[in-house]
């Protein structure tokens, strides 16, 4: 399904309401509202470029995939306070594009777009779990997209390559735009399963690769 795009304005949040408010019924109103009523009844439907995509189904494996994840993070998450949502969309500019992340790291109180969307500056690390149908998002579009977010960690764990393997994203570049030539993160690392990988402050966690994949 294509709609316009429609433009927005980054603006800060009100003190008397944490989220956004419009004034009239504007075409992403209703681009917002068509995708909180897939998601209401169990799609995943984000906005790319303008379009609302829906997503298949998360095969068994990639849910399992994620639920490793969840438990590696989870002592650094209730250290720290921290909340891990599956289900939290990001607002991606200039276009008003949003994305769900298969699994977004968040302090206690992240700074919110509107009622549907948090500001990909105030997360702490957006991961996405591959499978046959999202490898190119994963790995072309997404992270030019959580970079001009201003998502300051993304992994891709990547249960579909042979070995498996998690690659790390990490240091955005500044001021991206849309279809920007340059690399999206300064800085790429990738581990294969019986390896490990460093988190970097503010998780200053290493994860057995291996473990996520049991």
């Amino acid at each position: 399904m294509s709609l316009p795009r429609h433009q927005t304005t980054d603006e800060p949040r009100s003190r008397k309401d944490p989220f956004r408010r419009f004034s009239r019924d504007t075409v992403e109103d209703r681009t917002l509202r068509l995708c909180k009523e897939l998601n209401d009844h169990g799609y995943a439907a984000e906005i790319v470029q303008g379009q609302v995509v829906v997503s298949p189904w998360a095969h068994p494996r990639s849910c399992d995939v994620l639920d490793n994840l969840v438990d590696v993070l989870y002592p650094v998450k209730t250290r720290n306070g921290w909340r891990l949502h599956q289900s939290m969309a990001l607002s991606i500019p200039p276009q008003g594009d949003m994305r769900l992340p298969d699994l977004v790291v968040v302090p206690r109180d992240p700074e919110y777009h509107d009622e549907m969307r948090l500001r990909g500056r105030s997360a702490l690390l957006a991961a996405e779990v591959c499978s046959p149908g999202t490898w190119k998002a994963d790995y072309q579009e997404k992270p030019g997209e959580y970079a001009r977010a201003g998502v300051p960690l993304y992994l891709i764990v990547d249960p579909t390559a042979e070995p498996p393997k998690v690659t790390l994203m990490s240091e955005p570049v500044e001021d991206p735009a849309p279809f920007d030539e340059r690399e999206p993160y300064l800085k790429t690392v990738t581990v294969h399963s019986g390896g490990s990988l460093e988190l970097p402050e503010p998780f200053g966690l290493r994860i057995d690769v291996a473990a996520l994949f049991a």
